[in-house]
């Protein structure tokens, strides 16, 4: 039975980091990309909400 609870923790962990990859990998490697671009979207975004 201790063999069954490995896997099921081993296939959960598996899952869980994928998840994390597909969900944060292309924000992470939109941020890598450039500070000055990332610069350039912050001060859009200011002057969006500024009118």
């Amino acid at each position: 039975m201790r063999l069954a609870w490995e896997r099921l923790a081993a296939v959960l962990f598996s899952g869980a980091a994928w998840l994390l990859v597909l969900l944060v990998g292309p924000h992470l490697a939109h941020a890598l990309r450039g500070p000055p671009r990332l610069v350039a979207h912050a001060g859009f975004s200011r002057r969006r909400d500024q009118g």
